[in-house]
């Protein structure tokens, strides 16, 4: 629980990997856009660009804002797990036609 902890709970990386997260997320939310609204296909791209983005965030955080930045941290990773028991239970919302 500890190392768990100190991982998510760490000071922020800073803003070169905060550009990056933001990057990604640009990308898979402009991917949503077009693939998932544009040509009716699945929204997969909307849940990793929320969670990017989320991560991006956490990491443009001051260093002493680490609870904060853990907080965020962990919505980016709730995305992903809701993503993947959507996939599990229910892939006819994320693989519409």
């Amino acid at each position: 629980m500890q190392a768990l902890r100190r991982v998510l709970f760490r000071e922020p990386d800073g803003q070169p990997k905060s550009l990056i997260f933001a990057l990604l997320s640009f990308v898979c939310l402009l991917g949503w856009v077009y693939f998932g609204i544009v040509l009716n296909g699945p929204h997969n791209m909307l849940f990793l660009g929320l969670a990017f983005g989320f991560s991006g965030i956490a990491e443009s955080l001051p260093p002493n804002r680490q609870r904060s930045a853990g907080v965020l941290r962990i919505l980016g990773l709730g995305i992903l797990v809701v993503l993947v028991v959507l996939l599990i239970l229910a892939p006819e919302i994320i693989w519409a036609q």
